[in-house]
C-alpha cells in the first residue's frame, strides 16, 4: 500500500524550478566521487522462518525434510543452515477481544481456551515447558492476565477472569502486544500472576500487569505465535493497520486470527486477513458454537509447524526489504510462511513503507544512507546505461528549448477497491505551458537542456569515462550523482512542534545524457526525486522508466 499523507501535504506543491535546482549545492558524504574506494556489504546473516505445510485438505503434512524445501531470496537460491521438524520452545500469546460487542460469546470462548491450553501444551516426547502461554484480553486497553506460563492450569485460572469491557482498540492492542509480549526475556519458575500495580511499558496507551514469568528458555529463541480472537471492530485506536504490519514484520510472529462476526458496523475483516496472511498465519471464521473446534485446530497447527534458518550473504543494500518465496518438490502440498525480511531493521519496502519504524531524525536518515559501497554501485549502474533514441526523441529534445518537462509517477487506486495490486503509470507535463506545479509527495523526474552555455557531448568532467563515438543514435550517462536530501519546504526535525509527517526527505539521482553519435549537440540534464525513499538500486529503475516514457528511449546493449 502506498503511504498516505495528511490533507495539508497532499495539497502542497513546489515549482518545477525548485525541483530542478533544490540540491545543486553538494551534500557532504552523499555522492561517492571517483577517489572513494567503496566497501561492499558481504556479511552473512542468519534468517529464521517458522512455516507450516498443508495438503489439499488443509491438513498439516508431516515428514518434511530440508531436501523438500527451496528458498528464493530476490532471485537468489539460499542454503538451509538449520531445520526443525516440529516447533519446540514455542511462545503463544492469546489476544482476546472482550469489548462490549463480544460479551455474548465469552462463555463459549472460555471453554474453547481451556481445550486450547491443554492441547497446545501436550507434549509426549520432550521435556515440559516447551510452550509458554500468555493471555491478553482487550477492549479499549489491553491487560496482561498471565505472562508466559508453562502450566495450563495457571492459564485456565486466568481465563476465568475475563470480563467484558467497553469500546474496541483493536489496532492499538495488537500493536502493544507485538511490542511488549514477545520481548527478549529470561523466564524461570512457574508462578501465578500477581496483583502487581498497573505498569505501562508501551509507547501507546495500553495497560499491562505482567505476572512473574515461568519456566523455559530465553524468549528470543522461541517460535512466536499470536492467536487473535476478534470481530475486527475498531473504534478507539490511535494507530493504523500499517503500524501493525511494520511491527509484525520486524518481530517474526505468526498470527492466527479467529474472526467472529458480531455484526459490528466498524469491522474490517480485509485488513485483519491481510496482516494474518502476511505473517504466514491463517484466518478462521467462526460462530460461537465453532470456537472449540477452531481453537483445537490452531493448537494442532502450532505444534506441527517447522522452523528453519538460512544464510543470506552478499546483500549490498541491507536497508531494503527482501521478498522471499518458499517452494517444495512435494506434490499436492502448500507452504505458508512470511513473505520477506529486513537484513537490517528498520528497512524500506518498494512502496516506500518502512518495516521496523520510520527514521526519527535527520541524522538517522543520513546514517541509513551513508553506505559508500551502495552509492558507488548505483553510480556505476547509472554510468553503464546506454539508451537508444528515435526521431521522436529528437523532436522532444528540440522542444526542451521552450522549457523543461516533468515525468511524474502516478499510482492507480483501483487496487484498493478490487483487492488487486496497485499499478502505476507515468504522466508527462510541459513546464513551458504554465503547468509548473508538482505535488510535494510526487515521485518525479525533471528533464531539461543543460543550462551551461558551453555544454557539449565532447565536454567530459573529471571522473566521466571517455566518450566513444557510436554509429547508432545512443545516449550515454555522464556525471551521475546519488544523494539524500531534505525536501523543499520541509521543517527541520529540531524545530519545536514539528511532527513525523513534517520530517520529509528524498533520495535523488542527478545525471546528464550525452549523445554518443553526435546527432544531438547539447547535453540533457535529468533529476529524479523520490520523497520518503532511502537510497536504493530502485532509483536506477525509476529513472530508466521515466526516460522511457518521457524521452521515448529504450535500454540498449550496443556499444
Amino acid at each position: 500500500m502506498r503511504r498516505k499523507t495528511s490533507t495539508r501535504l497532499t495539497r502542497a506543491a513546489i515549482t518545477l524550478v525548485a525541483l530542478m535546482a533544490a540540491t545543486r549545492a553538494p551534500l557532504p558524504s552523499q555522492s561517492a566521487g571517483p577517489d572513494i574506494h567503496p566497501t561492499f556489504q558481504s556479511d552473512v546473516r542468519e534468517v529464521s522462518v517458522v512455516f507450516r505445510v498443508v495438503d489439499h485438505n488443509n491438513q498439516p503434512v508431516a515428514g518434511i525434510t530440508p531436501r523438500d524445501i527451496q528458498i528464493d531470496d530476490e532471485g537468489v537460491a539460499r542454503n538451509i543452515t538449520s531445520f526443525q521438524s516440529n516447533v519446540a520452545h514455542a511462545q503463544v500469546v492469546v489476544l482476546a477481544d472482550v469489548s462490549g460487542s463480544m460479551s455474548t460469546v465469552l462463555e463459549p470462548l472460555e471453554g474453547a481456551l481451556y481445550t486450547f491450553a491443554d492441547l497446545v501444551s501436550k507434549d509426549f516426547d520432550r521435556e515440559p515447558g516447551d510452550v509458554l502461554l500468555s493471555l491478553v484480553p482487550f477492549g479499549d486497553t489491553a491487560t496482561m492476565l498471565i505472562d508466559r506460563t508453562s502450566n495450563p492450569a495457571e492459564f485456565k485460572e486466568a481465563v476465568t477472569r475475563l470480563r467484558p469491557s467497553g469500546t474496541t482498540a483493536l489496532v492499538d492492542s495488537v500493536l502493544a502486544t507485538l511490542m511488549n509480549a514477545f520481548g527478549d526475556k529470561e523466564v524461570s519458575g512457574a508462578n501465578k500472576s500477581t496483583g502487581s500495580p498497573d505498569q505501562d511499558d508501551s509507547p501507546i496507551p495500553s495497560r499491562y500487569r505482567p505476572g512473574r514469568a515461568s519456566a523455559g528458555v530465553q524468549s528470543a529463541r522461541r517460535s512466536k505465535f499470536l492467536v487473535l480472537f476478534t470481530d475486527a471492530g475498531e473504534n478507539a485506536s490511535t494507530h493504523r493497520w500499517s503500524d501493525i504490519a511494520s511491527a509484525l514484520l520486524g518481530k517474526d510472529v505468526v498470527i492466527y486470527s479467529i474472526a467472529f462476526d458480531s455484526g459490528a458496523p466498524d469491522s474490517d475483516f480485509p485488513m485483519l486477513s491481510k496482516i494474518t496472511l502476511n505473517s504466514g498465519g491463517k484466518v478462521h471464521k467462526a460462530k460461537a458454537e465453532d470456537l472449540g473446534r477452531v481453537y483445537s485446530e490452531i493448537a494442532k497447527d502450532i505444534r506441527s509447524h517447522y522452523q528453519l534458518t538460512f544464510a543470506a550473504s552478499d546483500i549490498k543494500d541491507p536497508r531494503r526489504w527482501r521478498n522471499i518465496h518458499f517452494s517444495t518438490n512435494r506434490a499436492g502440498v502448500t507452504i505458508f510462511a512470511r513473505t520477506g525480511y529486513c537484513p537490517e531493521v528498520p528497512c524500506q519496502k518498494t512502496d516506500g513503507s518502512f518495516v521496523g519504524g520510520r527514521p526519527r531524525s535527520w541524522n538517522e536518515v543520513l546514517a541509513f544512507s551513508r553506505d559508500s559501497g551502495l552509492i558507488f554501485s548505483i553510480r556505476q549502474h547509472l554510468g553503464s546505461l546506454k539508451l537508444e533514441y528515435t526521431p521522436e526523441t529528437e523532436k522532444i529534445v528540440r522542444d526542451l528549448a521552450a522549457g523543461p518537462i516533468l515525468i511524474e509517477k502516478i499510482w492507480s487506486s483501483e487496487g484498493k477497491l478490487t483487492g488487486k495490486a496497485e499499478k502505476f503509470s507515468f504522466v508527462t507535463r510541459s513546464a513551458g505551458k504554465g503547468n509548473q506545479l508538482v505535488n510535494i509527495d510526487a515521485e518525479v523526474c525533471g528533464i531539461m537542456l543543460d543550462p551551461e552555455a558551453n555544454a557539449s557531448p565532447q565536454r567530459n568532467p573529471a571522473g566521466d569515462p571517455p566518450l566513444r563515438i557510436a554509429s547508432k543514435p545512443v545516449f550515454r550517462v555522464a556525471s551521475p550523482e546519488i544523494r539524500i536530501a531534505r525536501r523543499p519546504g520541509s521543517a527541520p526535525w529540531d524545530v519545536r512542534g514539528s511532527t513525523e509527517e513534517e520530517a520529509y526527505f528524498q533520495s535523488q539521482a542527478i545525471f546528464y545524457l550525452k549523445d554518443a553519435s553526435g546527432r544531438i549537440p547539447t547535453r540533457i540534464r535529468m533529476q529524479c526525486n523520490r520523497p520518503h525513499f532511502l537510497i536504493s538500486e530502485d532509483l536506477v529503475q525509476f529513472a530508466v522508466q521515466a526516460l522511457e516514457h518521457g524521452l521515448k528511449v529504450r535500454l540498449s546493449s550496443a556499444e
